[in-house]
């Protein structure tokens, strides 16, 4: 009986294991043929591309020397020099010339390296036809920060930081002449008002004497106003003497509560609806400290308001703790919302660099977490493409892209498109944005194209 009831199971045994290696079997060439089939969507479809996609490098001069090593045309390709630097680029939209500062090494760094230079063809004005893809002039203009165009009067203005003057180029001709703003000015970034035709200019101020302090003179920490009629000097706004405001804690040593040390003067912007200027200022700490990775206090970052018509300050506000060295700015004045770059970092305050934004007509901070609106790193110039109302913030760590639609704002990412892409231009009509940097050793202008369906 029991060998005849061993018997029975046997078969089903065996029927059961060919069902389960049937079953297996199945399993197995299902799972293969939807990775064959996964594998062939991904050559037979391409990704979705990037937001910012790559177009073209066109190669820049040297920004040392009237011509570039081993060259006689001055527009022909270079090499890096130590040092080098590039800073603001404008378009003018009538002539489609770019107008880029390529600043060229400091002069300070070039001398404590003790290289000979001259400082008349240390750096000048690269002239790009966005039309023609071409590098068609260079302004020898040296040690250029700021440069902005105003298109109703066909010039540029351009400051020269290391002589404290602002030159206007005409943009078809491209000479120019000289403004002086007088002495350790270090004018930096340049606005334009088109209503009253004045050029706003932050001058940071320089020291007078490095050898003896690298702080500045407070009453060298001022916005400089040019009548870009006449393209003479109005007056100064000075920033360094401001009596520090309540909720501020900044030592103080100088008479009417004024911090020790000033204000660093940083990015201007003008506001066509509501006629004001606005500059980002920060309460500066001791230049002199041994410590190189210093903080200004916290809590003593602002924003100004400049009346432009009576070239007086209207208001200011003190931004978050949150916000350290408020530094580049940018406005939508449909929303009249300021979009600002925090450039400072510090892991032991939880401090990161990040956007702000600010209602202009209300003057307060539109609250936002700034962990979701965090930075690429070594933030400088932000810019807005009105048409799709997207943001880009140069930073020397990438391209942080945000979407500043009303009622949308979020970040949609940040792109690595190069080392030092902290200076940026767009041509809304193309959707280019246009990147000096330095790359393989050579001074290069990247072109890069704007995609709104990119990831």
């Amino acid at each position: 009986m029991a060998e005849q009831s061993m018997a029975s199971s046997h078969p089903r045994s065996l029927g059961a294991s060919s069902i389960f290696r049937w079953f297996m079997g199945i399993i197995s060439f299902g799972l293969l043929a939807y990775m064959l089939v996964n594998v062939a969507y991904q050559m037979i479809v391409p990704p979705p591309a990037h937001r910012l996609v790559f177009v073209q490098d066109i190669p820049l001069p040297s920004g040392l020397g009237a011509v570039s090593p081993g060259q006689k045309d001055p527009l022909a390709p270079g090499v890096e020099q130590q040092f080098d630097h590039f800073d603001f680029q404008t378009l003018d939209p009538g002539t489609h010339r770019l107008f880029i500062a390529h600043t060229g090494p400091s002069p300070d760094l070039l001398n404590l390296a003790h290289i000979k230079f001259d400082l008349k063809t240390d750096g000048h004005i690269a002239v790009f036809d966005t039309n023609q893809d071409k590098l068609i002039a260079r302004i020898p203009i040296p040690q250029v920060a700021g440069i902005v165009d105003a298109p109703d009067l066909h010039k540029v203005y351009a400051a020269d930081a290391e002589e404290s003057i602002v030159y206007s180029i005409d943009v078809k001709t491209l000479k120019f002449k000289p403004i002086e703003l007088g002495d350790d000015e270090g004018p930096d970034a340049v606005g334009y008002d088109p209503v009253e035709h004045k050029i706003f200019v932050s001058d940071v101020g320089t020291p007078a004497d490095p050898k003896k302090t690298l702080n500045a003179a407070r009453t060298n920490q001022n916005v400089a106003v040019i009548d870009a009629l006449t393209d003479t000097l109005v007056t100064k706004i000075n920033i360094g003497n401001l009596p520090k405001l309540s909720q501020e804690l900044a030592p103080t040593t100088q008479p009417g509560n004024v911090p020790t040390f000033g204000y660093d003067v940083g990015h201007n912007k003008y506001d066509d609806v509501l006629h004001r200027v606005f500059v980002t200022t920060q309460i500066l700490h001791n230049a002199d400290d041994p410590n190189p990775v210093a903080l200004p206090p916290p809590g003593t970052g602002e924003l100004v308001s400049i009346d432009a018509v009576t070239n007086t300050i209207a208001d200011r506000l003190v931004l978050p703790v949150t916000c350290s060295t408020p530094h580049g700015m940018a406005i939508d004045t449909q929303q009249e919302v300021a979009f600002i770059a925090c450039t400072d970092f510090d892991s032991d305050r939880n401090l990161v660099e990040n956007l702000l934004r600010v209602d202009l007509k209300s003057m307060k901070v539109i609250p936002t977490d700034p962990m979701k609106t965090r930075l690429a790193g070594g933030a400088d110039i932000v810019l807005i493409d009105q048409r799709f109302h997207v943001l880009f913030v140069g930073c020397k760590g990438g391209i942080s892209v945000f979407d500043e639609k009303a009622g949308e704002f979020h970040k949609l990412g940040d792109y690595v498109l190069g080392k030092g892409t902290h200076t940026i231009a767009i041509d809304e009509e193309t959707q280019y944005l246009y990147l000096p940097l330095n790359t393989g050793g050579r001074p290069t202008l990247r072109i890069v194209k704007y995609n709104p369906n990119g990831i």
